[in-house]
């Protein structure tokens, strides 16, 4: 039997920030950092994605190697204008298959979180 090795990114007590099995990155659940300026959903989007893009830069992805991604949006009123930016961000070539739903976020003031699969390039 083969083992697919598994390494993991440094997180914090609950979660590895990105779990590499394989050829397969999953990326833990990316926000806003919660920062005074990030109060829109356009800024706390932008900045989730921006997270995207570094630890797939990281695992020497990119967004071009997306697979799969579920958005977490806390109101779906939300909806068209996060998809504003994201239509800025992703790679129209190479879209992901993707979902959003409305969800309760981990903070209040998130209003925004990505849930990433990907493949190393």
């Amino acid at each position: 039997m083969n083992v697919v090795p598994i390494v993991r990114t440094a997180g914090n007590a609950r979660m590895s920030k990105m779990v590499r099995a394989g050829n397969l990155l999953f990326l833990a659940g990316q926000t806003s950092s919660g920062a005074p300026h990030a109060h829109t959903i356009e800024e706390q989007a932008t900045e989730a994605l921006g997270r995207i893009d570094t630890l797939l830069e990281q695992a020497g992805s990119s967004r071009r190697h997306l697979l799969s991604v579920t958005i977490y949006l806390k109101d779906m009123a939300l909806f068209d204008r996060m998809n504003v930016v994201w239509q800025d961000w992703v790679d129209p070539e190479h879209l992901p298959a993707r979902c959003t739903v409305q969800a309760r976020l981990g903070l209040p003031e998130l209003l925004v979180e990505f849930s990433v699969t990907a493949a190393a390039s």
